[in-house]
């Protein structure tokens, strides 16, 4: 199933999309984090250069195949781990969970303007606990998905980006070159039945914080060795 979800923000929002492709290094990192309501958003790119190594002569041939067969890009290519991630800070009086079931959504510009992503597929399966995340007054957390590079033809590269319900996001073809990067957190539902792993019932959970966030944009350099 193809995904085609573009959170409305995105849509009432393209005058700031063409700033931030348009910003420098220097304007781009000057703001790193927003506040919502009293919790701080903030998009994490430790590595601001992320790196695909250089092909050996059989990746070489097994991407001619990609461009030729009926099969995705990147099929045969090695896939390499890189950490883009959003950290979520409690500044209110109140314990609060955070949303990781299908509520972080990427967004990645260049100087053209947006580049869309294409969707994976949905999971059927209900939400787990774990993808509740609680924060006490005064501490954050940390998440980081499972995100990966990998090269294709004519010397492009992809990017997969897990949607956090059994799908992947996915950018490509990409040139080398700078891009701005960025989460949008959507959460709407204030509570959520959830699967337990360990006690095998469905539990209900509570006190989720609600609402749509634009992050930063954070600036990364891709690049082919």
């Amino acid at each position: 199933m193809t995904l085609s979800y573009v959170p409305r923000v995105l849509m009432a929002h393209e005058d700031v999309l063409e700033k931030a492709a348009n910003m420098t290094s220097s304007e781009s990192n000057k703001i790193n984090a927003v506040e919502v309501d009293g919790v701080r958003f903030e998009t994490l790119v430790p590595e601001r250069m992320l790196c695909l190594p250089k092909k050996n002569l059989l990746q070489k041939i097994l991407s001619i195949l990609e461009f030729l067969l009926p099969i995705p890009p990147g099929y045969f290519s090695p896939k390499y781990s890189v950490q883009l991630g959003i950290r979520i800070t409690n500044n209110t009086s109140t314990p609060l969970r955070f949303s990781f079931y299908f509520t972080l959504f990427p967004e990645l510009v260049n100087a053209h303007g947006r580049i869309p992503f294409e969707g994976g597929w949905i999971s059927p399966l209900s939400s787990l606990e774990s993808d509740y995340l609680l924060t006490i007054p005064g501490e954050s957390l940390t998440f980081f998905p499972d995100i990966e590079i990998f090269g294709i033809w004519g010397n492009r590269l992809g990017i997969s980006i897990p949607t956090g319900n059994g799908g992947t996001w996915f950018f490509q073809p990409l040139k080398p070159g700078n891009y701005q990067f960025r989460f949008i957190y959507n959460n709407q539902n204030e509570k959520e039945t959830t699967y337990s792993s360990v006690s095998r019932d469905m539990n209900l959970i509570e006190g989720i914080w609600t609402g749509e966030v634009l992050t930063p944009f954070v600036e990364l350099h891709l690049a082919q060795l």
